[in-house]
């Protein structure tokens, strides 16, 4: 039977290489685990999430744009609504223009853009909602 293990990582388009690479290594904690020319690729150990970008030799141009057809938004986990405040307080360290934390039916999350404009979610799912999912939650 064919099965899926999970999300392998996601690869973003970006314009300017270095803006993104501090933004996914000193903002948001990851680090780099290969980097070639014109790619990037970095792993959060505590999640293992990887998240890889590349600028298509120079050629990207524009920003992102969430009311296009493809990618809406990337969510990152977080295992808490006071873990959302703790990253507001880091994002503020950092310069990083966010939301405040909102609730939703969903959760709480707090939403900011990564460089070239992604829309970046940090959520935290409700325990009903998971359970209703069958996701565990810890």
């Amino acid at each position: 039977m064919r099965s899926l293990d999970g999300l392998s990582h996601v690869s973003l388009t970006v314009a300017d290489m270095q803006r993104a690479r501090w933004f996914w290594t000193t903002v948001m904690g990851f680090e780099v685990g290969i980097e070639v020319p014109g790619a990037t690729v970095c792993v959060h150990r505590g999640s293992g999430t990887v998240v890889g970008f590349r600028d298509h030799a120079g050629t990207v141009t524009g920003s992102f744009d969430e009311t296009r057809v493809g990618m809406d938004h990337l969510a990152l986990a977080v295992s808490s609504a006071d873990g959302l405040g703790e990253w507001a307080s880091w994002l503020d360290q950092h310069d990083v223009e966010h939301s405040d934390v909102a609730e939703s039916d969903l959760g709480h999350h707090l939403n900011l853009r990564a460089p070239d404009d992604i829309a970046v979610e940090l959520f935290v799912l409700k325990p009903e909602v998971a359970a209703a999912l069958g996701v565990a939650t810890d």
